[in-house]
């Protein structure tokens, strides 16, 4: 405890006379150690919370696959269809845009 209102007694001294040169340096060094400090500590954890995603997803690798059913269809005729269709249904109303320019169409913007 003696250490702490020492160190206590000596910044005061230090703050309350920053004009003097010396006591600038010393401020100065405390400046410069406490972003030395402060990056350190961003740094440690900012490698920890990597590290922590590194054995998260490799825990995730070790599962075991299931092999004993065969894997679903990438694609099925059904949604394969609807969306040809939809692009042609798309393709159409922009022919019919294009070639019958109206004014009923607004611009978006305002």
């Amino acid at each position: 405890m003696k250490f702490f209102s020492t160190w206590w007694r000596n910044a005061t001294e230090i703050l309350s006379n920053r004009s003097d040169p010396h006591h600038i340096r010393v401020l100065a060094d405390w400046y410069w150690k406490g972003i030395l400090l402060f990056t350190f500590v961003a740094v440690a954890l900012v490698f920890t919370y990597g590290l922590f995603g590194l054995t998260r997803i490799l825990s995730g690798l070790s599962g075991a696959l299931d092999t004993s059913a065969p894997p679903p269809p990438a694609l099925d005729r059904a949604g394969l269809n609807a969306a040809v269709s939809a692009f042609d249904a798309r393709k159409a109303e922009f022919e019919a845009l294009k070639t019958n320019r109206s004014g009923d169409v607004q611009d978006p913007s305002i």
